[in-house]
């Protein structure tokens, strides 16, 4: 067992800074990371220690992190960076210290999936980072369950940040033909060797987003090229061994079990509930134009963020909220998102009009941006210029503490009124929560027209 080492900052011209490494947290093609003690101020930190020959990607990675100083980095859900040193020629870079990633918690469920109503927290962070970092010119071009990490999943649950920008990159410096991205959330075009921008990171959330519903991934990694029309496939076991080395492990697969992404829906209990229904409906409207094979008809990140499916404006505006809302909205309040300065236009194809109450959400605004074919001016708060904005606090409901999944089961509890909603969210009425939730929602997404 390897002894515990004191890993000192001599980089830093205001001060040193020492830490002490407690153990290793896991380790990938560039490096290590290490759960670390701040000894100056006996804070936990993550410290991600480069490997010494490729120092290249260390520096890099820097020069991509002080770029996002310019964000708030926690309402626009990324990691918090705190500094950069050398170490016996290996590039270190501290951080803060985040829970677990999607993958392990998921994994640690025996690969169990997650309600909509978690999926929907987590998303709407996700795209509200990615909106961040094109906001600064900049894709992630590596995300997937394992660069999602949980904040704090038992004060603060599905609270996700954005973490590990060592392929980040400046968009117009995506060069066709660039080899990025995890294989199962690999972009088609990336695939192709055409022309690249932020729509990479948008297909590889919408992976993300099949792999939180299904349990599983969604796609495999290897094209069959003795078909007359290649399809995609898993390697045999011996190709794996001939191409990697190693034997290969045995997991649960639906590549073949799927002709459309219509059937993954049938992968979980049928849905009576007509509000789940719909909820599902709307997820599987944005899973699909999130996986738009063609980049240019790929959903924006404005558009996503004003998809029924994150604002739940599908969801029937009732006074009394049936169990199923009640618990989106409690997953929400427990999550405790901060407001972002995020922008978003409503928008939707013609296939998604849906009518609420005789109303059409499909705008005229909307109509114009589909008819022009322009993605819409994405922008996410600089430091000065939200300012003003974070002197208002954003509204915060009190925690609520059933987790979603016991209301579930709420409409055959046989005990009072009282006792069920006793301790469940402290307002007076359901109208008064249901009117701070939408409150909520507004502060947290701003339309513009």
């Amino acid at each position: 067992k390897k002894k515990n080492k004191r890993v000192k900052n001599s980089s830093r011209v205001s001060g040193e800074s020492a830490y002490f490494v407690e153990k290793y947290l896991g380790c990938g093609g560039y490096g290590k990371v290490a759960q670390c003690t701040r000894l100056d101020n006996k804070v936990k930190m993550a410290v991600k220690i480069v490997r010494n020959d490729m120092t290249w990607a260390g520096k890099r990675e820097v020069a991509v992190l002080q770029k996002l100083r310019k964000l708030d980095q926690d309402k626009n859900n990324l990691v918090r960076f705190a500094e950069h040193f050398e170490y016996k020629g290996h590039v270190c870079l501290a951080f803060e210290m985040l829970d677990i990633n999607i993958y392990d918690f998921i994994r640690s469920r025996d690969f169990q999936p997650l309600h909509l109503s978690e999926i929907r927290v987590i998303t709407q962070q996700m795209l509200v980072a990615l909106n961040a970092l094109k906001s600064v010119g900049l894709s992630h071009a590596d995300v997937k369950p394992d660069n999602i990490m949980l904040v704090n999943h038992h004060q603060q649950p599905f609270r996700v940040k954005l973490i590990d920008f060592g392929l980040a990159a400046n968009i117009s410096k995506i060069h066709a033909g660039t080899l990025i991205q995890a294989i199962g959330y690999r972009a088609p075009e990336v695939i192709l060797g055409l022309p690249l921008d932020e729509a990479v990171d948008m297909w590889s959330l919408g992976c993300v987003l099949a792999f939180m519903y299904l349990g599983q991934n969604l796609y495999p990694i290897s094209k069959d090229k003795d078909s007359s029309n290649p399809s995609w496939r898993l390697n045999t076991e011996a190709e794996y061994m001939l191409l990697t080395g190693s034997k290969t492990r045995r997991y649960r697969g639906i590549f073949d079990k799927l002709t459309s992404l219509n059937d993954i829906t049938k992968t979980r209990p049928e849905v009576n509930d007509t509000t789940e229904s719909e909820d599902t409906q709307a997820f599987l409207s944005l899973l699909k134009r999130m996986l738009q094979v063609d980049p240019q008809k790929r959903i924006t990140l404005s558009e996503a963020l004003g998809h029924r499916f994150i604002t739940m404006k599908h969801f029937p505006h009732d006074a009394n909220p049936n169990p199923y809302m009640s618990a989106a909205f409690t997953t929400i309040t427990k999550c405790q998102l901060e407001e972002s300065s995020v922008k978003f236009k409503h928008s939707v194809t013609s296939s998604e009009v849906v009518s609420f109450k005789g109303e059409s959400i499909f705008t005229t605004a909307d109509r114009t941006a589909r008819d022009n074919n322009k993605r819409p001016l994405e922008k996410a708060g600089l430091d000065d210029a939200t300012a003003a904005e974070t002197n208002q606090k954003p509204l915060h409901l009190n925690e609520a503490t059933s987790p979603a999944s016991d209301l579930h089961d709420s409409a055959g509890d046989s005990r009072s009124t009282d006792e069920r909603t006793k301790g469940f969210v402290k307002v007076k009425t359901k109208r008064m929560f249901l009117k701070r939730i939408r409150r909520f929602f507004s502060q947290l997404i701003k339309t513009t027209s």
